[in-house]
């Protein structure tokens, strides 16, 4: 893992989101990137000035951010963009490859009724990238043990489960499967590659209105320490992220939430 990149925002959990991929970053040796995620090119273009004072301003805040976290460890670099935020996070995974987005549920959403605000459920659902979802002021810790919630084994793309063998490799972690047979589940959907197998400690099967009721029902006997799921079309997220928001009343985590894609 080179490549980390971090979207921060005007929530003053920002802080304890960057610090966290601060930690993450100075086990992996990675270098991190960090990409102001308010957005001010939302403003009409006639009021110019006012738009750049308040760009001037966001990027005076995410420089002391960067400052407040600052370490001799980690390389850290600011990105700077233009326009629309997930445009210029796929730019820069094609200019320099970025292994993972580490970003907070809610980056500018204040609304505690949610679980995932708009801007971070649009990375997870417009990106291609890995992204791992960290709690507000959750500390970094090395996860021991994983618990990887799907309801179609088939993995598709030789990148896709780079960030968990990297997961596993790196912290020693022991990952158990989840297999959530839901309603109207095909045959063909319940091969699971031999490559997810080797990566587990073990499978277990069940049916579920739902992969996360599910996970709900095995989460006190694991006990894990990081939740991963993969997100298809047609997958885990399939009816959470038909809204860029998640309300807590359909899903929520205690714990980093790794989020694996198509790559």
């Amino acid at each position: 893992m080179k490549n980390i990149l971090v979207p921060i925002g005007i929530s003053p959990n920002g802080k304890s989101t960057l610090a966290y991929a601060v930690e993450l970053a100075k086990h992996f040796k990675a270098s991190l990137f960090v990409i102001d995620s308010y957005n001010a090119a939302s403003i009409p273009a006639q009021i110019s000035s006012a738009k750049e004072v308040i760009n001037s301003r966001n990027f005076k805040r995410v420089k002391e951010l960067v400052k407040s976290v600052q370490t001799d460890s980690v390389d850290i670099k600011m990105v700077n963009y233009k326009g629309d935020l997930i445009t210029g996070i796929e730019s820069l995974d094609k200019k320099i490859g970025l292994d993972l987005i580490v970003v907070g549920p809610r980056s500018n959403d204040i609304n505690e009724k949610l679980f995932l605000g708009k801007i971070s459920g649009k990375i997870i659902k417009k990106t291609s990238i890995p992204v791992l979802l960290v709690p507000i002021d959750y500390e970094f810790s090395i996860p021991k043990q994983g618990l990887f919630a799907f309801k179609k084994g088939k993995i598709k793309g030789e990148q896709s489960l780079a960030p968990l063998k990297v997961l596993i490799k790196a912290f020693k972690t022991k990952v158990n499967l989840l297999l959530v047979k839901t309603p109207g589940h095909e045959a063909a959907r319940l091969d699971i590659d031999h490559e997810v197998v080797e990566l587990s400690e073990g499978l277990v099967s069940l049916e579920n209105a739902s992969v996360y009721q599910g996970v709900l029902i095995h989460f006190q006997s694991i006990k894990p320490e990081i939740l991963i799921v993969f997100a298809r079309k047609r997958g885990f997220f399939e009816k959470l992220m038909e809204s860029d928001v998640v309300y807590k009343k359909d899903f929520f985590s205690i714990i980093p939430l790794l989020v694996l894609k198509n790559r």
